[in-house]
């Protein structure tokens, strides 16, 4: 380490699994802006509320979903936590099955089709699944129970992951025979070639699910805590988040004050 960069002060993010690709070229640019080094964990944010609890030093915690972070307001660690970001809840199928939307839930429910989803409590991606299968319940009565039963986690469970680094988590099951539908984050699916094996299928509007990005700063946070929460919900940011398949706090801009 030169001595420029050992002199650098440091601030420590917790952050989601999913939120790796779009920070990864963001945190530079404010390491730069700023001269402060960034100490980045990114994980199933479920696990990482966890490790906060446990005593760990987190400075600014990005989750994929609201309740994380205002568990860790409600103990008051941290300040109360903003929404910064959605991301919608799709399937990814195997293409040559030829499903679509209108045929997804009765996919979903097929015993030969192996159907897999992330961790819920360990990773908010798991709890979106399962509010999917309670949004299947109320209209087909016993399904939603049923695909709940039948879905196998995959996914989110631990901080260590077979899921190489850069693949989308869905495709990539899919692709080693692992599962034939999986349930997660849209933007998981950038990138996907689509003439490759792997279809992306929207889920019905009235199964669809929306998850909601929360962020916060310790109470300890400090000013460098608090200068990258207000980059992390800024404009940049916000075109960032966007260009990487998440969709903004109101549906129309990225941008928040802190």
């Amino acid at each position: 380490m030169s001595n420029e960069a050992a002199r650098m002060r440091s601030v420590t993010l917790y952050a989601a699994g999913s939120l790796r690709r779009a920070f990864g070229g963001l945190l530079p640019l404010f390491e730069q802006a700023h001269a402060t080094r960034v100490d980045a964990l990114f994980g199933p944010a479920g696990l990482l509320r966890q490790r906060i609890e446990a005593g760990e030093g987190a400075n600014v915690f990005a989750s994929a979903n609201m309740e994380h972070p205002r568990r860790l307001f409600e103990v008051g660690v941290f300040d109360e936590p903003i929404c910064f970001a959605r991301n919608e809840i799709c399937a990814v199928v195997r293409r040559d099955l030829a499903i679509d939307t209108a045929g997804l839930i009765n996919a979903m429910l097929d015993p030969g089709l192996v159907l897999a989803t992330s961790t819920p409590v360990a990773d908010p991606s798991g709890d979106y699944a399962q509010a999917v299968f309670e949004h299947v319940d109320r209209i087909r009565p016993g399904m939603g129970r049923m695909l709940a039963a039948k879905a196998h986690l995959l996914l989110g469970g631990g901080f260590v992951s077979d899921v190489p680094a850069g693949r989308s988590p869905g495709s990539w099951l899919i692709e080693t025979g692992q599962a034939d539908i999986v349930l997660g984050y849209r933007s998981g699916t950038l990138g996907l070639d689509h003439s490759g094996p792997c279809a992306v299928v929207a889920l019905p509007g009235n199964c669809a699910v929306t998850a909601t990005y929360g962020l916060a700063v310790a109470r300890a946070g400090g000013d460098a805590g608090r200068a990258l929460a207000a980059f992390l919900i800024g404009e940049q940011a916000g075109a960032v988040l966007l260009a990487n398949g998440f969709l903004a706090s109101d549906g129309t801009s990225a941008s928040h004050d802190i």
